[in-house]
């Protein structure tokens, strides 16, 4: 086998390793962005019965609870929990509250509702 012939077939080998590495790098990221778009979709949906149940604490009570427990189990049954399994992170100040989930976003940044601007966000 001539040098020329050898060098050709190690450029082919390595030009395989690069296809294959970056094949597996897409798929690793269309599998995160896929996670995380269940996932959030999934926070939204929960997030949303919260919504709702701080609505009407607040009618009730003429103001948001300190903490989501005090929702149990006159307004939702539980407290919402993340993707994740943690009790979804709740926010209160100046009449207006935040609802966040953590490591949901591409599986490492929060998701987060705003009563103010009534949007998500992540």
């Amino acid at each position: 086998m001539s040098r020329a012939n050898l060098q050709r077939g190690m450029s082919q080998v390595i030009l395989l390793i690069v296809i294959a590495v970056a094949l597996g790098a897409a798929y690793v990221a269309i599998d995160l962005y896929n996670g995380g778009e269940k996932d959030m979709a999934l926070v939204e949906t929960r997030g949303v019965q919260m919504a709702s149940a701080l609505s009407a604490f607040k009618r009730d009570q003429g103001a948001y609870p300190d903490a989501l427990d005090k929702l149990v189990p006159k307004y939702v049954l539980a407290v919402a929990k993340c993707p994740a399994g943690a009790p979804m992170g709740y926010v209160s100040s100046a009449g207006e509250y935040m609802l966040s989930c953590t490591n949901v976003v591409f599986k490492y940044r929060p998701y987060t509702y705003d009563s103010r601007s009534k949007r998500w966000s992540g």
